[in-house]
């Protein structure tokens, strides 16, 4: 009889146990995450870094959790909500092999529970030499420099300068470079066949020879279409071109990239392609007209197949300013995983590195940049200092790369960054300043400084960029004070010293 009132009163607590646990379970509980309005129960990543945006509903309060730390949540509980946006965040994943994930989501005691799965770089066996991605290949660039003026001319190459030779690249890989950006022009006559369509193979064949000059030291190489007379850059315009117009473009960038492509489709990945150059966008409308060119130019590579399928390949930011880029631009599709990087370029203030005594704007040239150097203005030139645009200006801008692309696992690439060199003794406005004898009884401490400023403002820019996950190329014409071409010698060593100074310091942040 005992034994019976125990079994009996276990039944009853275990009744009432059971009838507690019930009543914390939300009863007709509805709750979902969902992608572009479709539930998901389930989600799969390539094996870069990235993030996703998924919408959450539920009727009561709900909690998520991540049992893998590579895999993080921006909000983990929160109220009953319409909607609300999560973002899931996942790291790159640099194992040998896939891996794997739970989010549990908890809406009132009620789960639901969601696969993460996320690849490895290792599923896909890579032809010999294309092995680095976007990130790999960033990460393995020191700093870059630009071959100016010389294969974007449209005149023919040596019409803007000299000619490359093997000896100037050679010289640039003694200097500390180890990769080379080949502006090239291809939409001239002098380098088209009579149809106007189909590239001269001598001139293929010249690029080629250039490319193999950056191959003979073992550097990186960017072959690009320069400005090449404005047919793409300059057709961006949305408000004053046609459907066909548009069509007419695209379909020139797509046959043009497929030429080019074909001919470098055996080159491992030691060689990038960039679409354009600097292509004119002035707003969100002008931003999808060049999406489909470079639509067309990452469509176009990919479709040739071989190391092409793997090359990383490049897309310009709207004018290849950081603000419009940062604000405007989508990147194309790409079948192939991880391989994109976005280029903008750094010529900022435009006072200090575009303005010369040639220019219509000369009287708003500056001569010092950085705040050691700010002392020289304010004693010498009138004050003339781009107050706002100094060592902070690089800084925030280079963020919002990082932000908008370098955290989402896709490198920058500042394929330009350079200044106006100044010639204090050859400049002709100096009569203007009110100090002007004194600036003629110190000229030659002044030049001093304003070199030393030069290679500051080279150096930071470069050293931040590299921070903040921005590969630096260093704009460079024959000509130009840095890098004199026929003697193969730098012009001004401290302006040199202190760039490579600077990005000798920076570190990438993959």
């Amino acid at each position: 009889m005992k034994k019976n009132y125990i079994y009996l009163f276990f039944i009853l607590f275990v009744t009432i146990l059971q009838g507690c646990k019930d009543d914390s379970i939300v009863k007709g509980a509805e709750f979902s995450l969902s992608r572009d309005g479709q539930e998901v129960t389930d989600f799969s990543f390539g094996y870069g870094q990235g993030h996703i945006m998924v919408a959450l509903t539920s009727n009561t309060s709900w909690t998520l959790e991540s049992d893998q730390t590579w895999c993080t949540l921006s909000n983990v509980s929160g109220k009953a909500t319409k909607e609300q946006y999560i973002k899931i965040t996942y790291e790159r994943n640099t194992g040998e092999q896939s891996r794997k994930a739970t989010i549990t989501m908890n809406a009132g005691g009620n789960i639901k529970q969601y696969a993460v799965a996320q690849g490895s770089k290792y599923d896909t066996v890579y032809p010999e030499g294309m092995e680095q991605d976007a990130i790999e290949v960033a990460k393995s660039i020191a700093i870059g420099w630009n071959l100016g003026n010389t294969l974007e001319a449209t005149d023919g190459e040596g019409s803007w300068g000299g000619k490359a030779s093997q000896e100037i690249i050679s010289k640039v890989k003694e200097l500390g470079y180890n990769a080379v950006r080949i502006p090239c022009a291809w939409n001239q006559p002098n380098y088209l066949e009579a149809d106007g369509k189909t590239i001269k193979a001598e001139w293929m064949n010249r690029v080629k020879e250039v490319v193999d000059y950056c191959y003979t030291e073992g550097m990186y190489a960017i072959v690009n279409i320069h400005w090449d007379g404005g047919w793409q850059d300059q057709s961006c315009d949305a408000s004053v071109l046609t459907a066909d117009s548009i069509a007419t473009v695209e379909a020139k960038v797509h046959d043009f990239w497929t030429q080019i492509a074909t001919a470098f489709r055996d080159y491992d990945g030691h060689l990038l392609f960039a679409g354009a150059n600097e292509p004119a966008v002035a707003n969100r409308e002008d931003m999808a007209v060049l999406r489909r060119y470079e639509q067309a130019f990452v469509t176009a590579v990919r479709e040739t197949g071989g190391n092409n399928t793997y090359r990383n390949l490049i897309v310009q930011g709207p004018d290849t300013n950081i603000d419009k880029t940062y604000d405007w631009f989508e990147l194309p599709e790409d079948p192939t995983p991880a391989r994109l990087m976005v280029e903008v370029h750094y010529y900022t203030p435009a006072n200090f590195c575009i303005n010369d005594p040639t220019t219509d704007w000369a009287e708003s040239m500056t001569y010092f940049w950085g705040e050691p150097y700010k002392q020289y203005a304010d004693e010498y030139m009138d004050g003339k200092f781009d107050t706002n645009e100094q060592e902070g200006y690089v800084h925030e801008q280079m963020n919002k790369m990082k932000t908008k692309f370098v955290d989402q696992g896709i490198p920058v690439i500042i394929g330009e960054f350079g200044l106006s060199y100044r010639v204090f003794a050859d400049d002709p406005l100096l009569e203007d300043y009110t100090d002007y004898d004194k600036i003629v009884a110190n000229m030659d401490m002044l030049q001093e400084k304003c070199e030393e400023s030069e290679g500051y403002f080279l150096g930071y820019v470069a050293e931040q960029a590299k921070n903040y996950g921005a590969v630096p190329f260093l704009w460079d014409i024959q000509g130009a004070r840095y890098f004199d071409r026929d003697k193969l010698e730098i012009v001004v060593p401290v302006i040199h010293k202190m760039l490579m100074e600077g990005a000798a310091k920076g570190q990438y942040p993959y």
